[in-house]
């Protein structure tokens, strides 16, 4: 067999390959490592200069069933590649692969370079026939050994899965009690919170609601470390993120039932190659495990279903035939809600303009089989004439109703403020308790024992400075002002929640909070188009009682619905003569007027206005101060003045100086304006005439004009 070990291998470098599965077995395993760093010396003894064998050590504690994050796997095939290896050494076929893909293909390139694979057991040459039989059996051999394994250990596991025995890392408010079951932790304070979760939820309706409401209140969450055993790992208190709210709401164990392999692992190949594992969630009828009322749970089953609808309607893409959650930013008051009556599919939102205040309804009908041909959208409508329509008729068929939803409102409310002044109280109480036990341990112990007096004494303090910076934070949010109603108070919410457009039109509700009003009421709006007689729009709306209400409004064109609304015009109208563009603009702002694309004006969307509706423009305008005939309010400019009295234009501006005349700028730097009556007028084309006369007597001498002036 050394027979194979020819010159032109010697000639070349030794590799002596070394791979463990995992660092365990690298920590325990002594022998297994010694026995392959000792192919060094079965190099040696073959005829290899000990300083042209190297050692590939990199892959210890990394498993055999991918290539993938092995680099001295591949620096080997690299180097066997370009011809620079004569021999590979490994104690056995696994320790190179239990991949097949990745033992072939070594195989196939000690081939093509004719490099030996040297075991333990044998020198093999990949090119002859008889050595890469076995060769190809071993590594089939070592794959096969692997499945094997898994299944064995798979089967186990669902096996003790199918009675509820296996243990896996409990959730947070669960630990494992005697009898091998789950049981609620003992720790108040833990399930307290846990339940608090589940409450938040269902109130708010949103996990970044939840997490947003722990954060803003600095309320902490606490994570309880898994021992591998029965026995209680530490706690420790942090902050509740999103993803801790969505893990919770999704895990049916909080509802009593115990599920075994409801996130299996899959195989991620790319490439061709497996390149690792990862976890996918599987559909509830797919679970290998589902065991009702195993446990104690913190909600019903009825509850956690509900849960997981709430949060499939919360997404942002929802499937056809579904309804979205909770309302989302935006302007559209009806985005989720609407639907197409040509086609029934629902209509999509998108914005246009910097500030996203045009909304737009459309159909996102494309390339469908009940679509034309050629045709790319079903058809669009501007978002505000609908919402403004849809809203007035909510609210009218509202008022007919004696809305009653105070007490509820309150004793939610109520409830909140109790069980967070509770929690405070159990974290609270907690940190006194393990200060209490610091305090105790250190002085139990004797004097003598100076490091364990040390360690004692480090740990109190450390308890001391958490209890003393939970106290800084309690006395922070209580100095929050906290809901505290009296009977008045109650008599006021009780007489507001019977006023529907109250609360809708104040300027403290937000839009967001609309929808959500909105969606208690209104199940879906359905927007037919008609384009005979004339272009409308017939509104349906099918409400949660079952209900259904319709009624038309008239449909639009786009420039139509970006026009400036009569009240706008009217009040501009009203001021043009006494204001400027931006005193114009401030003034409609003040009142909430908004331009016709819902945003607010400006001196120019002013001035825009003015001019497509007719208005003559007051500022700016050369053309206009320079006619010499009065303006439709009777005011001539400094040139008409002149004309009209018979004087030079300076004569007018000294006039207005002295104050004989009363002048006004409508903008600044502006031409100036003049109100004249018939007695002014008469008065100074007598003064002009006088100015002529005494100026035609002195020859021209204007210092008498201006001394007349």
């Amino acid at each position: 067999m050394e027979m194979k070990v020819t010159r032109s291998h010697l000639e070349r470098s030794a590799c002596v390959y070394l791979r463990q599965s995992t660092m365990e077995q690298v920590r325990d395993h002594h022998v297994s490592t010694e026995r392959q760093y000792a192919l060094v010396d079965r190099a040696v003894d073959l005829g290899w200069p000990r300083g042209q064998v190297q050692v590939l050590d990199g892959d210890l504690g990394k498993s055999g069933t991918t290539a993938e994050g092995r680099d001295d796997f591949h620096h080997l095939c690299a180097s066997v590649g370009l011809g620079e290896v004569g021999a590979v050494f490994a104690i056995e076929a696994s320790r190179l692969s239990r991949n097949q893909a990745d033992w072939h293909r070594l195989l196939d390139l000690c081939a093509w370079t004719h490099t030996l694979l040297i075991e333990h057991d044998g020198i093999y040459d990949p090119n002859d026939f008889n050595d890469r039989v076995i060769l190809g059996f071993k590594g089939t051999w070592s794959h096969t050994e692997l499945h094997a394994m898994r299944l064995r250990m798979d089967g186990a596991r669902r096996y003790k899965a199918a009675k509820g025995e296996y243990r896996f890392r409990p959730p947070t408010g669960y630990v494992w009690a005697e009898g091998g079951r789950l049981s609620k932790d003992p720790d108040e304070g833990v399930v307290m919170a846990v339940q608090r979760v589940f409450e938040l939820f269902r109130s708010l309706g949103s996990g970044y609601a939840v997490a947003r409401y722990h954060a803003e209140r600095s309320l902490k969450f606490p994570f309880r470390h898994w021992t591998g055993g029965a026995g209680l790992g530490p706690l420790r208190w942090g902050p509740l993120r999103v993803s801790h709210v969505i893990g919770i709401l999704k895990n049916p164990i909080y509802a009593g039932a115990y599920v075994h392999g409801r996130r299996p692992l899959r195989p991620v190949v790319q490439d061709g190659n497996l390149v690792g594992r990862r976890q996918v969630t599987l559909p509830e009828k797919e679970w290998a495990v589902c065991i009702p009322d195993f446990h104690p749970g913190y909600i019903s089953w009825a509850q956690y279903q509900e849960n997981r609808s709430q949060m499939t309607m919360n997404r942002t893409w929802v499937e056809t035939g579904s309804r979205l959650g909770r309302p989302r930013e935006g302007q559209a008051l009806l985005q989720g809600l609407v639907w197409c009556g040509r086609c029934g599919r629902r209509m999509q939102v998108r914005y246009f303009g910097s500030d996203g205040r045009r909304p737009q309804y459309f159909c996102p009908r494309r390339d469908v089989g009940t679509s034309k041909e050629g045709e790319s959208t079903c058809w669009t409508t501007v978002a505000c004439l609908v919402d403004k329509a849809v809203e007035q008729h909510v609210l009218k068929q509202m008022t007919k109703d004696n809305l009653d939803l105070s007490l509820a409102v309150l004793n939610q409310i109520e409830g909140d403020a109790a069980a967070e002044a509770r929690q405070w109280e159990l974290r609270l109480e907690r940190a006194r308790l393990e200060v209490a036990r610091a305090e105790r341990q250190y002085n139990l112990v004797e004097p003598e024992n100076r490091l364990v007096v040390r360690t004692l004494e480090r740990r109190w303090e450390e308890k001391l400075a958490e209890l003393t910076e939970l106290e800084h934070s309690y006395r922070e949010q209580a100095s929050h002002p906290r809901l505290d109603l009296n009977e008045q108070d109650r008599h006021r919410i009780l007489r507001l929640t019977q006023d529907l457009p109250a609360i809708w039109k104040a300027r403290t509700t937000e839009q967001h909070e609309r929808k959500e009003l909105l969606g208690l009421l209104v199940q879906q709006v359905v927007l037919v188009p008609q384009d005979v007689p004339q272009p409308e729009i017939q509104v349906r709306l099918l409400w949660h009682t079952g209900a259904t209400t319709e009624f038309s409004m008239k449909r639009l064109q786009k420039w139509e619905s970006s026009r400036t609304s009569k009240e706008a015009l009217d009040l501009i109208r009203d001021l043009m003569t006494d204001h400027t563009d931006a005193g114009i603009a401030a003034t409609l702002n003040i009142s909430g007027i908004k331009t016709g694309r819902g945003s607010n004006f400006t001196d120019r969307s002013v001035c825009v206005a003015r001019h497509a509706n007719g208005l003559m423009r007051r500022e700016r305008d050369a053309r206009a101060a320079g006619k010499l005939i009065p303006r439709e309010d009777g005011r001539y400019s400094t040139p008409g003045l002149a004309a009209l009295v018979g004087v030079r234009e300076y004569t007018i501006h000294c006039w207005r100086r002295a104050g004989m005349i009363q002048g006004r700028q409508e903008s600044e730097r502006g031409p100036w304006w003049y109100s004249i009556t018939p007695e002014l007028l008469e008065s100074l084309r007598e003064r002009a005439r006088r100015n002529a006369e005494r100026s035609r007597l002195t020859g021209g001498n204007t210092s008498t004009v201006q001394e007349d002036v």
